[in-house]
């Protein structure tokens, strides 16, 4: 079955300090079933806060968005510890995923990625163990030099450490086939993204669902009758409207797909 979350970010990740309870009661409000919120907005010491918030509003929590520099090697330590507190953190949650980013550097070489790959591998171990499932996110830089970042991430991190939630938008403002990445890795896709894009020549010209550059019938036509819940998630890091404003035309958009 497909369930439409939002992600917090629409309304401005740091507001999810200060108004977590009006911003999940406006995502209920517009007919969502899920959140999709940033460890780093969240205080991951009053698991039995958010419970009863979620309960409250009827909002499952599918996923908590984990990201951090790991070429950055002085920091990689405690960007562990972090994650395994957000690990503990979800568990208590009844959290099924947890999605992470990688980060951009210009010149990202192949040994950056497979430092990266090593790190994911010991990440999603402990995913997996704890019950949860790791799903990389990813942007556009991964996609570029004909996908050799992506490639070079899934051919080495085992399939059972990472499974993909993959951001159509960002597939394809990177000139990219959605569809076609999705057809060729489906035995790793566990949810998607969905994100649009104006154009492919502003960087970050993002715009509401169905307004761009995504073809998302087709990515939807892909996803067909699933056994099991199937999270979509309408991600929109900027929007010149109000926050539910935006959030409410992507929800009726993927509603209208469904």
């Amino acid at each position: 079955m497909i369930k439409i979350a939002c992600q917090g970010i629409v309304y401005g990740n740091m507001n999810l300090f200060d108004d977590v309870e009006n911003i999940l009661g406006s995502m209920a409000g517009i007919g969502y079933a899920g959140a999709e919120l940033g460890a780093r907005f969240l205080d991951t010491d009053e698991p039995e806060y958010y419970i009863e918030l979620l309960e409250k509003n009827g909002l499952a929590l599918p996923a908590i968005h984990v990201g951090g520099d790991f070429l950055d090697r002085d920091s990689v330590q405690w960007q562990l510890e972090e994650i395994g507190e957000t690990i503990a953190f979800a568990q208590k949650l009844g959290c099924r995923y947890i999605y992470l980013s990688g980060a951009w550097r210009e010149g990202k070489a192949d040994g950056d990625y497979l430092h990266e790959a090593q790190l994911y591998s010991e990440i999603g171990r402990r995913c997996l163990e704890a019950g949860l499932t790791l799903c990389y996110h990813n942007h556009d830089w991964e996609f570029q030099n004909a996908s050799r970042g992506m490639e070079l991430l899934l051919d080495n991190i085992p399939a059972q450490y990472m499974k993909l939630v993959p951001d159509v938008g960002w597939i394809a403002v990177a000139g990219a086939d959605p569809v076609e990445f999705l057809q060729r890795h489906a035995g790793r896709v566990e949810a998607l993204h969905f994100k649009d894009f104006k154009n492919r020549e502003i960087p970050r010209a993002f715009t509401e669902l169905g307004t761009g550059i995504v073809d998302f019938k087709a990515v939807y036509g892909w996803i067909g009758p699933r056994q099991g819940d199937f999270w979509i998630t309408a991600e929109q890091d900027e929007t010149a409207l109000t926050p539910e404003e935006s959030a409410r035309l992507n929800y009726e958009y993927i509603s209208g797909l469904m």
